[in-house]
């Protein structure tokens, strides 16, 4: 059954945890991925793997963040349309997104070379650190077919309110992941290279169990998952994952100018900060990606009772997940201000980066308290279909990081002192504007 009764008498932090759970350990595998990555290049030797790797990696996330609405507006379409109980609706969202996945893929294919030559320029990274990132970049991006089918897969499994098979999705590909990097680089002597054959085979292996998991999702709940010519050129429908997607489009190109203005940066001071930063950026992915378990419910959450009209469990999943946003916040705040060294040297032998990281520390302590708001807030938006308030509060955001950044002397200290200001404006424009939008075009949302 789809729907559900507000009068049943289920506990809301039990349904919060319930969902939320799968959601976080699928999230921080790929921080954890990430980590594996980091930690195999980090033992090379030679800190220019390291700085190859934090640069490689931003260079093919860039490519893929741009098109992150691919799972971010599948989502809050599906949950709409869940909660509605619209079938047509929820299959139309699933071949749409899938379609304009594969086109995004295949274009990434062939414009990757130019785009390479840019992003290596932006970086302007050292001689070696450029090669090995170009080297790590050509490789990864021979998947990016299957990343963005799997992007918008799990956005719409997460519409669906199935976040474990999200979470099987994504666990799976980061086992895959680092069972294939170790077996190629330790195993077969493929060394650097063997970090980036094992992402791309993990990424084409577990498409195959993914869209098993569709199908079985379209069965449970009754949606046509066959083609349908009139649905999949529905104008209402691709009129709606426009205006959707447009904001969320613009967003994470927003997003992608402070990411290279990070890094390159950094990159420009030189190979130990471009280290440390990697390490720094791992833990802040970490808190994000755990942070984003509970953002996606309330995506499914909000987007449901959204569809279904049903304002006390809306206003109810808003507050209870603002609750379990605040313990959070406080664990992950206490452990990095604690146990930040000691982090630090699972992920580095380098002494350098070690102090490199520790002169940040007061800032890394900050990041989870800076960044709480923006990234509950954001799920609670997608989840309402109205993307246009996390645009606003990104390009605000990321306004004053470039003028920081530009202001303030060039040290480590000073630029993420401009990154947690970024977080901070960000997260106070968002709980702004939703007490407004609340109070005065959805007071059945009134907080």
């Amino acid at each position: 059954m789809i729907s559900e009764k507000t009068g049943e008498k289920v506990s809301l932090d039990r349904k919060i945890v319930r969902m939320t759970v799968p959601t976080v350990l699928s999230n921080i595998s790929v921080p954890l991925l990430g980590l594996c990555d980091t930690a195999v290049a980090g033992h090379m030797d030679g800190e220019r793997y390291l700085a190859g790797i934090a640069i490689g990696s931003v260079m093919i996330t860039t490519m893929y963040w741009l098109f992150s609405f691919l799972r971010a507006g599948t989502s809050g379409i599906t949950a709409t349309c869940y909660g509605a109980e619209d079938r047509d609706g929820m299959g139309a969202s699933l071949r749409n997104s899938v379609v304009l996945a594969i086109a995004i893929g295949l274009l990434l294919l062939c414009v990757h070379d130019p785009v390479l030559s840019l992003l290596q320029k932006v970086m302007g990274a050292s001689s070696e650190v450029t090669e090995l990132s170009g080297c790590y970049f050509k490789i990864c991006i021979m998947g990016s077919v299957p990343m963005m089918a799997l992007t918008a897969l799990t956005g719409w499994m997460i519409g669906m309110q199935s976040t474990s098979a999200a979470m099987f999705v994504n666990i799976g590909m980061s086992v895959l992941n680092v069972a294939s990097t170790l077996t190629l680089v330790y195993g077969f002597g493929l060394g650097f290279e063997g970090i980036a054959y094992g992402t791309l085979a993990a990424q084409w292996i577990i498409l195959v169990p993914a869209f098993w998991l569709v199908v079985r999702l379209c069965r449970k709940n009754g949606v046509s998952f066959e083609y349908n010519r009139g649905l999949l050129l529905s104008r209402q429908g691709w009129l709606q994952m426009l205006n959707v997607n447009s904001n969320l489009f613009f967003r994470s190109a927003c997003l992608i100018a402070l990411t290279m203005m990070l890094y390159a940066y950094s990159a420009r001071i030189g190979d130990v900060e471009v280290s440390s930063n990697a390490v720094i950026n791992q833990l802040f992915l970490f808190f994000s990606y755990f942070m984003d378990g509970f953002a996606f419910t309330g995506e499914a959450l909000v987007g449901r009772y959204s569809g279904a009209g049903d304002s006390v469990m809306l206003r109810r999943s808003i507050l209870g997940l603002l609750k379990w946003t605040i313990g959070v916040t406080v664990v992950f705040s206490a452990l990095y201000s604690f146990a930040l060294p000691y982090i630090v040297r699972l992920l580095s032998d380098s002494a350098a980066v070690e102090a490199s990281v520790g002169e940040c520390r007061l800032w890394v302590t900050l990041l989870p308290v800076a960044g709480a708001g923006a990234f509950i807030y954001d799920g609670f938006y997608i989840g309402l279909t109205r993307t246009r308030p996390m645009l606003i509060s990104t390009l605000c955001g990321v306004a004053l990081f470039a003028v920081l950044l530009n202001t303030v002397s060039h040290t480590q200290w000073m630029l993420w002192m401009s990154f947690t200001s970024y977080l901070f404006l960000r997260s106070l424009l968002l709980i702004t504007l939703f007490r407004h939008d609340a109070h005065h075009h959805q007071p059945t949302v009134n907080l």
